[in-house]
């Protein structure tokens, strides 16, 4: 054997027995109850949007979703907040992407553009901002798959870190996280920047719900 083909075949016994040790420490994890997300949030208040139709709660197929708007003084304008939890990804059940769904439901996509976003401890996630138009109505959008910890705004590399977690740790579940602000009149820098702030103020909530 040459040494090359003896690294190789060293490292592939490592990587199994590191992965049937973390098989073997693996815990069922309990439901997400995505309805645990306080209707007050700081200066934000919540309340409950009507819910999917059955065919979309059908397509969408998430284990868990809510969908809420919320406002806060002094502007009376709504932010709408949709998240959908996936404890397990698998064949024909995965998450729906904005950037392909809202197209198909009559949203043209103006501008697409990817955000930094700080994150306690010195970290930073990226969220992905839409500014949408169907007729003469428009919107911000600012969505992020939030997976183990990571918010992404990359559908490839949610992907990657997917693959990734699925081997190492037996995990594949995550959550979609959106927003929705209606731009009216505004301009849609303030939208984007009103959005940004909600998004800010939620972050420490969801990391209750799941990790």
């Amino acid at each position: 054997m040459t040494p090359a083909r003896l690294i190789t075949a060293i490292a592939l016994v490592i990587s199994t027995a590191a992965f049937a040790r973390v098989a073997r420490r693996a815990d069922a994890r309990p439901p997400v109850n995505l309805g645990a997300l306080p209707y007050r949030l700081d200066s934000w208040v919540g309340h409950d949007e009507k819910p999917l139709d059955e065919d979309t709660v059908r397509i969408l197929a998430a284990d868990s979703y809510v969908n809420r708007s919320y406002t806060t003084e002094p502007s009376p304008a709504p932010v709408n907040l949709y998240i959908a939890y996936y404890g397990e990804q698998r064949p024909g059940v995965s998450i729906h992407s904005p950037l392909h769904c809202l197209p198909g439901t009559g949203w043209e996509a103006l501008d697409v553009a990817t955000v930094d976003v700080p994150l306690a401890g010195g970290a930073s996630g990226s969220v992905r901002r839409m500014i949408v138009r169907k007729n003469r109505d428009r919107a911000v959008v600012l969505y992020w798959y939030s997976i183990h910890g990571r918010m992404l705004a990359n559908e490839i590399a949610s992907k990657a870190w997917l693959l990734h977690d699925t081997l190492w740790f037996r995990r594949s579940d995550a959550a979609l996280v959106r927003i929705v602000v209606p731009v009216g009149g505004a301009d849609p820098v303030a939208a984007e920047q009103r959005g940004l702030t909600f998004a800010r103020g939620v972050l420490p909530y969801l990391r209750q719900l799941w990790s």
